[in-house]
């Protein structure tokens, strides 16, 4: 049901799985004792560095599972072949899809290598056309806490350009990997709007691909 590849100008997403990302290679990018810029990276996201090679390949097995079942999808972010770091694993992104209320909830995490090159936008593009046009969902939304100014700004720029709307700060929403609730703002943009915002046109190529 989802799209297994998206590609849009500047990135290739793949549906992340131990055969797109090899788990010894990942876990030098998600574990503490193997990354410098980890802490920094995962300060606003709800998971935690990975401890162990274990947790890194029943992360990635566990992805495979979403995708299969079409229950979440997460893609591996590979820079294309115009880019700095081109082929090099940039990160993950990726929507949880919420059938019954016709929804999906957007999410993503970029190496410290990659930030500030406009790729939340390019991301948000691709998957708002994803979740409207090939799933035919109503809305699309995302959350991030106060404390996280840059990805506001990044997010706020995309919604703006998709006619979306600041939806408000809502209390005690998300919740730590170790039981700490914070605070969240909330964006969203209906299909509507972004019908209205492009027409329905949309950059991303979508490939249709069974795994072997």
């Amino acid at each position: 049901m989802f799209p297994d590849e998206i590609v849009t100008p500047r990135l290739r997403l793949r549906a992340l799985s131990r055969e797109v990302v090899d788990p010894v290679d990942a876990y030098d990018y998600f574990a503490a004792s193997r990354s410098d810029t980890i802490e920094e990276e995962t300060k606003y996201v709800t998971w935690n560095p990975h401890q162990t090679p274990k947790e890194e390949y029943d992360f990635l097995k566990q992805a495979e599972k979403g995708h299969e079942k079409a229950e979440n999808a997460i893609y591996a972010i590979f820079p294309r072949e115009s880019e700095d770091g081109a082929g090099e694993f940039a990160g993950t992104a990726g929507f949880a899809p919420e059938w019954d209320t016709r929804r999906a909830v957007f999410g993503m995490w970029l190496r410290k290598k990659f930030w500030g090159r406009g790729y939340s936008g390019e991301r948000a593009a691709a998957l708002f056309a994803t979740v409207f046009d090939v799933l035919d969902l109503e809305l699309a939304y995302v959350q991030v806490v106060p404390e996280n100014e840059k990805s506001i700004r990044a997010i706020e720029k995309y919604i703006n350009r998709f006619g979306g709307q600041h939806d408000g700060l809502f209390r005690n929403v998300s919740v730590d990997v170790d039981g700490t609730p914070h605070d969240v703002h909330t964006y969203s943009v209906t299909r509507e709007q972004w019908e209205d915002a492009t027409g329905g046109e949309y950059d991303a190529e979508f490939r249709w691909e069974d795994r072997e």
